[in-house]
């Protein structure tokens, strides 16, 4: 059905301009979301390694390694409540800033080679803390953006440019961490893989640190 000039005139969307682009980039805020999901994304690509990291270095079979990625489904929905609970009775930035330190501190367990196929309770000790803080940021990454002060008509082009380049691990996460693992077999090519990690929680909190600091006091009470 075909509808009249004026009721199309009134439902076409206002295209995006090169002026609400440039304007959107001059906002500190959007540039440091950008930073916080790429870090994010990034460290939520590298936990698909767990299992391998249970077959590799644990030496378990593939049904137990296949265990170890159930046991992570698990604490996702836990741990995205749990820090939505904390987050909507305090400041979110605050507790985006805590993500990022565990899931880094996490990361060293692993990465400093302190986990074993001896060290069973250490193991998942060290993959909740990891979890758990890479699933609490990616929780809280775009419920920090309204206190941005992005006006709310570029939201939707904000939103754009952060997701531009936050999720671009869609594209190099999978072929870094192959490339680490090839090239380092065995335990020392994981352990490579967690610096990784390690690397980007760390540039994660701070850049996550900082939008605190510029934005957290405007957190709803």
């Amino acid at each position: 059905m075909k509808l009249d000039k004026q009721t199309e005139k009134e439902i076409i969307l206002e295209k995006i301009t090169t002026a609400q682009v440039m304007e959107v980039l001059k906002l500190p805020s959007v540039w440091l979301l950008m930073i916080i999901i790429l870090c994010a994304y990034t460290a939520y690509k590298i936990t698909d390694v767990f299992s391998l990291f249970a077959k590799d270095v644990m030496l378990y079979n593939q049904v137990q390694s296949a265990q170890v990625g159930s046991f992570l489904l698990f604490i996702r929905p836990i741990a995205g409540i749990a820090i939505g609970v904390l987050a909507d009775r305090s400041q979110t930035t605050f507790w985006l800033v805590v993500g990022f330190i565990v899931s880094f501190l996490g990361s060293l367990l692993f990465a400093t080679g302190m986990i074993t196929s001896f060290a069973t309770v250490l193991f998942f000790v060290s993959i909740l803390i990891v979890a758990t803080g890479v699933y609490a940021v990616r929780s809280l990454y775009f419920a920090v953006m309204e206190k941005g002060q992005i006006p709310l008509i570029l939201t939707g082009t904000a939103v754009g440019l952060i997701s531009l380049i936050g999720y671009t691990p869609d594209i190099f996460a999978g072929p870094a961490m192959g490339y680490l693992l090839e090239n380092s077999p065995g335990v020392k090519g994981h352990q490579h893989v967690f610096w990784m990690l390690a690397l980007f929680s760390f540039i994660g909190s701070i850049a996550a640190w900082y939008y605190h600091r510029l934005y957290g006091k405007n957190a709803k009470k």
